[in-house]
């Protein structure tokens, strides 16, 4: 990601931006998953756009357990990229996934977020942008808004939510996250979620702040729809963190019921995380000969990598789905690909197949009817290329870069949604 601000600038759409603005988040380039690329997307549209940007945000570490090679002596911790000032701090990645690990490499980050405002390395603005997860990040950005300035809190994940769905942590636990969670929300400006279904939880955890719906975006002129490479196997290709919410073990099951389907597609497992060996190792112990890993594409050849699929998958915990929406389901829109991912009815995945047309839901836990899924989408190219266009259509309407950044300006400058 070389800095060429004065090329990027140049073709920036006509938006009327804030001059300064701050984005705390724990997030950020160069991680490849999670709410990193769009955070990065963001912050680089705002700088395209004229706006004096600047990134608060953690050594990069995610999604594995340890800070990436090059970052951790702290000699990239202040960085212009693409027009963007980055200021990294000291963080302990978690390991294992559990409540507590995750307390503490979120505590000791926002602690040196906290001291990096007291020692004056981060000046307040009057435009501020704030990611959850983490709700620190939400909390701390407080702190960093100029009198008369604006919050604008983005929450891609409802902690609190999905501790509980996925049983990390006690009840008290849970009650203390669940207050801080409306508390940091109830001084925003404005929160910014990505699906119905989120603003109908946070209205039930007590937020009373305005919430605006604007779904997952991505940069659409950097993914864009690539024939798939010559003489690859049918492929169905995962793509992201291995990570307890994603429920990846029903992918290793439909892997096994898509065989007998169609014996000739392989599965690609292409990321990194916490769950990387433990999925490997059962692989192996299933006999699964149609399973590959890999790991995941770099930024500049993503659209390469997505082209790979000839079928996606985007598969969820269902008890989380009401309190995340899945980002790499835009990604793969943008590549003009079909997927088919699980979720519950009126959820929203199950709202946007409805509308769009261009992804197959099926039920959370039942990996035959994932097979099934997969399996008519493989025997049904032409089908299946329609849905990536009607998939595509809907990315550059409604979640490109130059569809998000006028609303989020908006929210950022008068509280007003494009």
């Amino acid at each position: 990601m070389p800095d060429d601000s004065a090329a990027f600038r140049a073709v920036a759409p006509a938006v009327a931006v804030p001059p300064r603005a701050l984005m705390v988040a724990m997030s950020y380039w160069p991680e490849p998953a999670g709410s990193a690329p769009m955070m990065t997307d963001l912050a680089t549209a705002f700088a395209a756009a004229g706006t004096d940007m600047t990134v608060l945000t953690a050594r990069p570490n995610y999604p594995g357990n340890r800070v990436y090679d090059g970052y951790a002596d702290g000699s990239q911790d202040h960085r212009t990229v693409d027009g963007v000032r980055i200021e990294r701090l000291f963080t302990i990645p978690p390991r294992g996934g559990g409540m507590r690990a995750r307390l503490v490499h979120e505590g000791v980050l926002h602690g040196g977020f906290l001291a990096a405002r007291a020692r004056g390395r981060v000046a307040r603005h009057k435009a501020v942008l704030s990611l959850c997860p983490s709700i620190f990040s939400v909390a701390v950005a407080d702190r960093f808004r100029a009198p008369g300035g604006r919050h604008v809190a983005i929450v891609h994940d409802i902690q609190s939510g999905l501790a509980g769905a996925l049983g990390m942590g006690g009840g008290a636990a849970l009650k203390a996250i669940q207050a801080l969670e409306r508390t940091a929300l109830n001084r925003a400006d404005s929160i910014v979620v990505l699906s119905e279904a989120m603003r109908d939880v946070l209205r039930d955890l007590g937020v009373r702040r305005p919430v605006t719906v604007i779904p997952p975006h991505v940069d659409a002129d950097a993914i864009h729809p690539l024939p798939r490479p010559d003489g690859q196997p049918p492929t169905v290709l995962y793509s992201g963190a291995f990570a307890r919410k994603q429920g990846l073990e029903q992918v290793l099951e439909m892997a096994r019921h898509l065989h007998s389907l169609r014996p000739d597609a392989r599965v690609l497992l292409r990321g990194q995380g916490g769950l990387e060996e433990e999925l490997k190792a059962q692989a192996t112990a299933m006999g699964l000969t149609n399973v590959e890993f890999a790991p995941l594409s770099p930024k500049e050849r993503l659209a390469e990598g997505l082209a790979e699929g000839d079928v996606h998958l985007v598969p969820q915990r269902p008890e989380g789905a009401a309190f995340a929406m899945p980002g790499k389901a835009v990604t793969i829109l943008a590549a003009g690909r079909p997927f088919v991912c699980t979720c519950l009815p009126g959820s929203a995945l199950a709202r946007l197949e409805a509308e769009i047309g261009a992804f197959l839901s099926t039920p959370p836990d039942s990996p035959e009817a994932m097979a099934k899924a997969v399996a008519d989408l493989l025997n049904a190219p032409d089908r299946s290329a329609a849905m990536g266009r009607r998939g595509r259509a809907w990315v550059e309407a409604h979640a490109s870069r130059s569809a998000v950044l006028a609303r989020y300006a908006g929210l950022l400058m008068n509280g007003e949604v494009e």
